[in-house]
């Protein structure tokens, strides 16, 4: 038995995600965003309708072709201003390393049941 504690690690794991590029960038972005209201309340809509749509999506109904052009366009629009596409490109890279590092987790929690 190890004397690895768990508990510590995790907290260590946190700092280090915390204190990463890719967090430190996200929460910079983030912070541009939020500072024009317009901006952000655009940003929470496209988010509502994307919720909207991939609830349908997982539902199975029929999504009309206009709706996802529609969602393309807006996505276009509000990406033409710097700093939501900014905050996009940082939300992206740090929801990959995230992504990674939970992966990271799982295969050595999987490999450790098949053992």
């Amino acid at each position: 038995m190890s004397n690895v504690n768990s508990y510590d690690k995790a907290h260590e794991l946190a700092r280090a995600i915390t204190k990463s590029e890719p967090y430190l960038n996200y929460c910079q972005a983030k912070k541009e965003v939020e500072k024009n209201p317009e901006w952000t309340s655009k940003l929470l809509e496209l988010r509502q309708r994307q919720a909207e749509f991939n609830r349908a999506q997982i539902l199975g109904n029929d999504i009309p072709k206009e709706t996802v052009q529609e969602l393309s366009l807006e996505f276009a629009h509000i990406n033409q201003i710097k700093e939501i596409a900014e905050f996009f490109r940082a939300e992206t890279a740090f929801v990959q390393m995230f992504n990674d590092i939970q992966e990271i987790i799982n295969k050595a929690i999987e490999s450790g049941l098949e053992a």
